[in-house]
């Protein structure tokens, strides 16, 4: 997805980095809201800036399959020399150079077998680059997948990777921790978590609004009536702005987005109903969110949260407010209710 210039979040994110780790900082937002773009962005300006001061850890965990805590602790640690030409080629393709840790092969050994604890190991290396005056940024892009991961049968490894977290931003002051996610039920868990309070921070990156979006549209080269037809009944969504500027009539593209979305929510009742699930509960919150009421039942809950895994509600944990993913969402549930 192309990058559009958000100016407020890449100075806020800008600062934040520059600043001294105090805090783990969740960045959140409705999916394809463009938070992976904006961070690697910003670590491309701060890399141009001075490529020696700062160090990127990225870890993005929708394109691996991670089954244990070891290969989770893969992606913090490396075989010395192993990889270099992979890790340039990276660092050339996003325009910045993420690390990991090198080590021996013998080290890397005894670290995923639990010999040498990861964690302290990592703090040590931190520290050294941190004493050297180098910022280090630990990325981890949809972090709610380690949820399932335990340690030896035990303990999940998110709660010591939590630990982690905690003890290199609040306590040691060594690394900024930067968790992405697109599941905001996740950002709650965390939210509410005793464990976790006054050692975090929240940051929503939305879609864009109006104003901006039609100015975008403008930009990229849309007559002012079809920017102003596109937002009317999209929204500033960055996923349906780049189809739409792409190649091709933008309202007919459009329209073609509409029908998928609208095909995908009638699925979703469709499917309750060969199920021998009651679709009345569906008809009953999405009213009520038209309506701007908040679902209050247990039963409502539940089904919201099936219609926000669905993509077709947002949930907003911090403030907890419930929308449509997007106005064409919402123009489908209209058009399902009234049919």
């Amino acid at each position: 997805m192309r990058f559009w210039d958000r100016e407020k979040e890449v100075k806020d994110l800008k600062a934040h980095i520059e600043s001294e780790p105090n805090s783990i900082l969740f960045v959140y937002g409705p999916k394809s809201s463009g938070k992976s773009t904006l961070l690697k962005y910003v670590a491309e300006i701060l890399t141009q800036e001075n490529r020696n001061k700062y160090l990127f850890m990225w870890n993005d965990l929708r394109q691996r399959v991670l089954s244990d805590a070891q290969d989770v602790l893969k992606l913090f640690f490396r075989k010395k020399g192993w990889l270099k030409n992979m890790m340039e080629m990276i660092g050339s393709i996003v325009k910045f150079n993420p690390y990991n840790i090198e080590v021996d092969p013998s080290k890397l050994v005894e670290i995923l077998n639990g010999e040498i604890d990861p964690f302290e190991e990592m703090i040590r290396h931190i520290g050294k680059k941190a004493s050297e005056g180098k910022k280090v940024t630990i990325v981890f892009d949809e972090l709610q997948n380690l949820k399932d991961i335990y340690i030896n049968g035990d303990r999940k490894f998110i709660d010591r990777l939590f630990n982690f977290f905690v003890a290199i931003t609040k306590v040691e002051h060594l690394s900024h921790v930067i968790v992405m996610t697109s599941d905001t039920f996740f950002i709650e868990e965390v939210y509410t978590s005793s464990s976790l309070k006054n050692t975090s921070i929240y940051y929503l990156v939305d879609y864009f609004d109006d104003d901006t979006a039609k100015k975008i549209l403008i930009e990229e080269g849309l007559s002012k009536d079809d920017a102003e037809y596109v937002v009317d009944m999209a929204g500033g969504v960055p996923w349906v702005m780049a189809e739409v500027t792409s190649n091709g009539d933008p309202k007919e593209k459009l329209m073609e987005i509409y029908d998928q979305i609208k095909s995908r929510l009638f699925g979703y009742i469709e499917n309750k109903m060969i199920n021998g699930e009651d679709e009345k509960i569906t008809y009953r919150v999405l009213e009520k969110i038209l309506k701007g009421l908040y679902p209050k039942t247990p039963e409502e809950l539940r089904e919201v949260r099936k219609l926000v895994q669905a993509e077709v509600l947002f949930y907003e944990p911090i403030k907890r407010k419930i929308k449509f993913q997007t106005k064409l969402d919402e123009r489908a549930a209209r058009e399902l209710l009234k049919e």
